[in-house]
């Protein structure tokens, strides 16, 4: 029975002591709790004291960003710095009136050179300079405009002295126009007595000048007289004394034969390129004793001293044949002289006036196309027809013919020297 009441008791109290305790721990637990929420409010307030803080702070840099921006006048955008993109987590700033920084540094910096100032860094460096040079232009406007003053003092000196000198020259100049009028008047006077004087003597020096105008051109037309005749007779002296140094004498042979067989086409002659013999050329081969004409001679070839020649129409290739020591005579040849040829007259076929000037320049000879002084040779053609074209001039009517008369040129006819030409 003891046994039974002391386990009863025993139960109850143990039950008691597991609710204190789980009491007291739920009781240190809320405590803990409780003190840990205090904390907690304590930080919710200090955060929000701090984020009013910020608040406030943002508020008053995003309106010094306005200020700022209105003040300096130049919005734009700002991206932050390059190197701590990853900072700003793509954050932007969107206020209007935000400015991109280099944009201002570039306005400052443009603002300097176009002032003419060295750059500088910083709003009051910038504003310093400009205003310094700003100070210095002024003054110097100042010092300008003090020049000027000084300047306009002088000139009014400079006018006052001039009215007083122009007064004095008015004065100076009306006494000197009195005096001009005076001696105006006596050098009138003067210049009627001289005049008078010089009307005279020129009356008496044209009278004297018509006498001498007229024995001046008397004299002048007959020294144009003189001079005409004078300068004719010089050309044709001129004239002749160049035939005679280019003519020899009309038995004088031009050449000899210095090789030659009997019955051999060929012989060698004793002129060659020193006397400007030229190929083609004909000479006429005659017997030293005789005048006849024994055949021909045609250059074929021209060596230094001397030439091979091609014998034709021989008129007795027996009995006499071409020996050296034959003479050659040609009209249109003179060793060592080139002749100049004036071709007078018509020419037919075969020896038309261009075929026949082309041979005797192949020969070594010169042809004009005009009669003038300096012609040596006048090879004369056939009659020229007359204008009407129904009859023949006479070429020695021709004022060229009566010219080469006058000027005692050397004179053949075509036919005398066919045989010496060779088409």
């Amino acid at each position: 029975m003891h046994n039974r009441q002391s386990g009863a008791a025993h139960v109850p109290i143990m039950f008691f002591l597991i609710l204190l305790v789980l009491f007291l721990g739920a009781l240190g637990f809320g405590y803990v709790t409780l003190t840990r929420n205090g904390e907690l409010q304590k930080q919710v307030a200090t955060t929000r004291a701090d984020a009013e803080v910020l608040r406030q702070k943002a508020f008053l840099v995003e309106h010094y960003i306005e200020d700022i921006g209105r003040v300096i006048g130049k919005p734009g955008k700002y991206e932050g710095r390059p190197a701590s993109a990853s900072l700003y987590g793509g954050a932007a700033l969107d206020n209007p009136m935000v400015m991109d920084p280099a944009a201002v540094k570039k306005t400052m910096d443009e603002a300097c050179a176009s002032a003419g100032v060295s750059v500088a860094s910083g709003i009051e460096n910038v504003l310093g300079a400009l205003v310094t040079h700003t100070s210095q232009l002024s003054q110097r406007v100042k010092d300008i405009e003090a020049e000027r003053d000084r300047a306009l003092t002088e000139k009014r000196e400079v006018e006052n002295k001039f009215q007083a000198a122009a007064s004095k020259h008015g004065q100076d100049s009306n006494a000197w126009r009195q005096n001009l009028e005076q001696a105006r008047a006596e050098f009138t006077n003067a210049t009627v007595d001289r005049d008078r004087t010089i009307t005279q003597l020129q009356e008496g020096l044209r009278n004297k000048a018509d006498e001498l105008s007229t024995v001046r051109e008397e004299a002048t037309a007959n020294e144009k007289h003189l001079r005409k005749e004078i300068d004719k007779r010089n050309t044709q002296v001129s004239a002749m004394v160049a035939r005679d140094a280019l003519r020899n004498p009309p038995d004088a042979p031009d050449g000899k034969v210095i090789a030659a067989q009997a019955g051999v086409p060929r012989a060698f002659i004793n002129l060659g390129r020193k006397d400007l013999l030229q190929p083609g050329t004909v000479f006429r081969i005659k017997n030293p004793h005789g005048a006849a004409v024994k055949g021909y001679a045609t250059v074929t070839a021209v060596e230094e001293e001397r030439a091979a020649v091609e014998l034709s129409g021989l008129v007795d290739p027996v009995g006499d044949f071409v020996r050296a020591g034959d003479l050659l005579f040609n009209e249109l040849y003179t060793p060592r002289v080139t002749r100049t040829i004036y071709l007078l007259g018509r020419f037919s076929a075969p020896y038309n006036k261009p075929e026949l000037a082309n041979l005797l320049r192949r020969l070594g000879n010169k042809v004009v196309d005009k009669m003038a002084p300096g012609v040596d040779t006048v090879i004369l053609g056939n009659d020229p027809i007359n204008e009407a074209g129904d009859g023949f001039v006479s070429v020695q009517d021709s004022e060229e013919y009566k010219l080469a008369s006058d000027l005692r040129v050397e004179f053949t006819y075509l036919r005398t020297i066919r045989d010496l030409i060779k088409l």
